[in-house]
């Protein structure tokens, strides 16, 4: 496998992600960045018991494309830290953007 680019998400890591996408009701992926590079992603499944249903609308390709370039354009900006997708019925409701950030020659070294 080639060595990623900074902020980058290859084709097979995305096409796994929205695989994943269609089958969450609720939940969140989130991929973590450490020093610009892509180093893992976890995904978080919730199901409430009253909706037990596997029926899930299909996402449009159209809207797939978007927030695919959505969340690479979101994700390049993130050199330390976390981009979560949030999930509600079968819906990206949000995309949030945390970044870590490190302090040091404080007392201690870093926070």
């Amino acid at each position: 496998m080639k060595k990623l680019q900074i902020g980058e998400i290859p084709d097979f890591v995305m096409s796994f992600v929205f695989d994943e996408i269609k089958k969450i009701r609720g939940g969140e992926i989130i991929f973590v960045a450490q020093d610009g590079y892509l180093m893992n992603i976890e995904i978080n499944n919730r199901r409430r018991i009253a909706d037990w249903s596997d029926i899930l609308p299909e996402i449009d390709d159209e809207i797939c494309e978007k927030l695919k370039n959505k969340i690479r354009r979101e994700f390049k900006m993130l050199m330390y830290g976390k981009l979560t997708i949030k999930i509600q019925k079968n819906k990206i409701i949000q995309i949030e953007r945390t970044i870590q950030s490190r302090f040091t020659g404080l007392d201690g070294e870093g926070i």
